[in-house]
């Protein structure tokens, strides 16, 4: 790689706006998507108290990094609350559900490999 393409990735707070997505309560704003990475997609989430997102799978990892709020992720079986500074990776393949127990919440969102999930647009 030569000096002139080893440059990072710089997204100005302006450009990313948050958007609806087809969660009630829930809006995105996609930080890195694929166009800019193939390795992964970075999504901060803005949700409502009472926000959930079903019990799903997706086919790459995703990691949950709580900033403000307490989620309760959960999953056959399991169900583990998250606040402030906690984190949660599903494995590929895991199948996970979420929900606003105290909110607003926000939170980061990892899907890695980039592309191959669907985030929650």
């Amino acid at each position: 790689m030569s000096e002139d393409e080893a440059r990072p990735v710089i997204r100005r707070s302006g450009v990313m706006q948050a958007r609806p997505t087809r969660r009630t309560g829930i809006d995105e704003r996609r930080l890195v998507g694929p166009e800019l990475s193939e390795h992964q997609n970075l999504v901060l989430i803005d949700a409502q108290e009472g926000a959930e997102v079903e019990l799903h799978e997706v086919s790459n990892s995703e990691s949950f990094f709580v900033l403000e709020g307490e989620l309760l992720v959960s999953g056959n079986g399991w169900q583990e609350p998250l606040g402030p500074g906690d984190l949660c990776y599903f494995p590929p393949g895991m199948e996970h559900a979420v929900r606003v127990v105290r909110g607003p919440a926000r939170f980061l969102v990892v899907f890695a490999p980039a592309g191959q999930g669907r985030p929650n647009g």
